[in-house]
């Protein structure tokens, strides 16, 4: 114990100034590198305060963004990789679609040092992905049709009675289903969104229709409904608010790693970053929902909610296109 005591003190101390040259020999790298290439879903319009934030602190790395729908995005990457090989080094998708790329060989591990300041859930602890934004599904309600009060507070509560025929949800993504078999498992979940399903609802065809129809007044509740697009329209003084059940299901927009990239070092420098206090209020500045702890949002509402622990991140199994197809069925879409 004599030796091993002052050993461990010796080691601590210097721990900081080994991850300090770790990072700087990375960055070293990455400038040889010169550039980095990535392919994801975001807009050029929201990712340009990102690439904004990136090039001040590494003028030297040029990033190169392509922007493309996940369906699209994925197409060509699959494309490519039969070609021989795949151009982008980084893609930001779902983690689902990632989480598919891993499966085909495309999307390799990398586990960033920043990842443990993210809220819990959001990152695979395996590094096929890593979550940098969020949004959370909640209740939207018109409060010139529906008084607060009367809101459903609970995913049971989307069961009542009073509730059958008045709200609309997304019949494009089945994170109704996939959130509460996550939360309840299979035999549960399937059967709450069986129930569900018999509630007369309104079937929209996206998150924007569906906050813009009910503030037009067409109906009065939204289910599941993206908390971005609610709290924008409310802060602008549309007739909209929302509320947030408890274990609020939380989805993930993330980024991975090609296997085997063009430029590693730099795609490690991108992912990093993406995670990182700068990375993240860049994302907040274009109007999303950041992931790391500390880090606001751009509605104190909203960083109540995240700050109040009371979150169940809806995170991949490999079934996606499973429940799409008993989401489909449930509702009734051919």
């Amino acid at each position: 114990m004599k030796f091993r005591l002052p050993l461990l003190l010796w080691f601590l101390s210097i721990a900081p100034t080994v991850s300090f040259a770790q990072s700087q020999e990375l960055i070293a790298r990455a400038e040889k590198e010169g550039e980095v290439n990535l392919y994801a879903t975001m807009s050029v319009a929201d990712f340009a305060h990102l690439a904004k934030a990136f090039k001040e602190k590494y003028p030297r790395i040029n990033l190169r963004h392509i922007s493309l729908p996940s369906s699209r995005q994925t197409a060509r990457v699959m494309q490519e990789f039969r070609a021989g090989g795949v151009q982008a080094d980084v893609l930001g998708n779902s983690p689902d679609t990632l989480v598919y790329l891993k499966q085909q060989g495309v999307v390799g591990p990398y586990r960033s040092p920043e990842a443990k300041n993210l809220f819990q859930g959001a990152w695979d602890t395996d590094g096929f992905w890593s979550g940098i934004t969020t949004d959370l599904l909640v209740t939207g309600f018109n409060p010139r049709l529906m008084s607060k009060a009367a809101v459903p507070k609970s995913y049971d509560d989307y069961l009542r009675a009073q509730i059958k025929g008045q709200m609309a949800i997304n019949r494009g993504v089945p994170y109704p289903l996939t959130g509460m078999v996550s939360l309840r498992g299979e035999e549960q979940g399937l059967a709450y969104f069986k129930k569900f399903a018999q509630q007369d609802l309104r079937l929209i065809g996206d998150f924007n229709h569906m906050v813009n129809l009910m503030a037009a007044g067409e109906y009065a509740l939204t289910g599941f409904m993206q908390v971005s697009k609610l709290d924008a329209m409310k802060r602008k003084d549309a007739p909209v608010d929302w509320v947030a059940a408890p274990q609020t299901f939380a989805t993930i927009a993330s980024v991975g790693m090609v296997k085997n990239p063009q430029h590693p070092a730099a795609a490690q420098l991108l992912i990093d970053f993406y995670l990182s206090a700068e990375g993240q209020r860049a994302l907040a500045a274009a109007g999303k929902i950041p992931l790391r702890k500390g880090v606001k949002s751009p509605s104190k509402d909203i960083d109540q909610v995240l700050e109040g622990g009371s979150l169940h991140v809806v995170r991949p199994d490999g079934s996606y296109d499973r429940y799409m197809k008993i989401y489909n069925e449930y509702l009734g879409i051919r």
